[in-house]
């Protein structure tokens, strides 16, 4: 067993009280590789106002449906309503009338998404064209959700030049079976790093903490499965609770649970900015996480409290804002 093996054990296994240690040398790490810089975004799939900051405008950095509200695996967790909040554009005409529009009121690029095949992946093909065409004609920022990666996907998104590709990391068989229904094995996603980097697109890796009933279960060795690769960014988001889905019920992992996969993260691969992504609980429960994602060196939060910002100040952070998704967060330290 490596270092690092250890290390993200640690981060999963220690009791709470025992964690100390692990939280000083995660800070240690972002301030030493980052210097005191936090970026906070604030991308336009919602409207964001607060005392600090104000973001309203829908078309900054708009999230995209390719598919609607449609999608093949209806996971237990979603069936479909994280798409509802989308704009659709159902036809690669219809995204480029979007990215348009985008343009023409000012934003900075959007997130291409999209419901998911029975094979697992986010029908992109027919659209990547428009996608190259938006970059060279709009010069807008584009990043896409590709769900798994099949190889002319990957070689078209190179050929596209877009900014990045944004792919949940699942680290558990059974977690893939029973929440995605997909049948198959989880090294599907370290097939799917590996094909987006040899076609040249960056990779922005994201670790769901508690996708399995709230439970951690695989997110140990999705964060394995990440350090082996080249991430630009890796971002940790939360399990949610929906109405209307087989999981509303279920409690989601607490914030000190979410902070342990942070700590994982940012011990496991200390050179790449690691992010707390927009899809996290609500409530107190969303400020408690806040909090600790700071403690353990987060380099960037997406739509973060006011208790978030008001820690960041009292920790001595510089803090900076961007409305462009935090996967990009990398422009914000340049």
């Amino acid at each position: 067993m490596t270092k690092t093996d250890m290390l993200i054990d640690d981060c999963f296994s220690l009791p709470e009280d025992e964690l100390s240690p692990l939280f000083e040398k995660a800070y240690s790490i972002s301030r030493v590789r980052f210097s005191d810089r936090i970026a906070f975004h604030m991308p336009g799939m919602v409207h964001y106002e607060t005392e600090f900051y104000t973001a309203t405008d829908p078309y900054r950095f708009p999230s995209i449906s390719i598919s609607g509200a449609r999608c093949s695996l209806n996971c237990e967790h979603c069936r479909g309503q994280l798409l509802e909040t989308m704009i659709p554009a159902l036809t690669p005409e219809a995204l480029w009338k979007t990215c348009q529009k985008v343009k023409e009121n000012g934003g900075k690029g959007c997130l291409v998404s999209g419901g998911s095949t029975l094979r697992g992946d986010t029908p992109l093909l027919d659209f990547i064209p428009v996608l190259g065409r938006v970059k060279r004609e709009l010069g807008l920022d584009i990043v896409v959700h590709t769900g798994i990666v099949y190889p002319e996907t990957a070689m078209a998104l190179g050929k596209a030049g877009i900014d990045g590709a944004m792919l949940d990391i699942i680290g558990s068989d059974e977690t893939l079976r029973k929440i995605c229904h997909l049948d198959k094995t989880v090294d599907i996603f370290d097939t799917s790093m590996t094909l987006l980097e040899k076609a040249g697109v960056p990779v922005m890796p994201h670790v769901i903490a508690g996708l399995h009933y709230g439970q951690l279960k695989g997110e140990a060795d999705a964060i394995r499965m990440i350090a082996r690769h080249n991430p630009v960014s890796v971002i940790v988001v939360a399990f949610m609770p929906l109405d209307d889905t087989p999981m509303e019920k279920v409690t989601p992992s607490s914030p000190m649970d979410i902070a342990r996969v942070i700590l994982a993260t940012r011990l496991a691969i200390p050179d790449k900015p690691v992010i707390l992504g927009c899809a996290r609980p609500l409530g107190n429960h969303r400020r408690e996480t806040d909090r600790l994602a700071i403690d353990a060196g987060v380099n960037g939060i997406a739509y973060p409290t006011e208790e978030g910002y008001s820690y960041a100040q009292e920790r001595g952070l510089s803090i900076s804002f961007s409305v462009e998704c935090c996967s990009l967060i990398d422009r914000s330290f340049k």
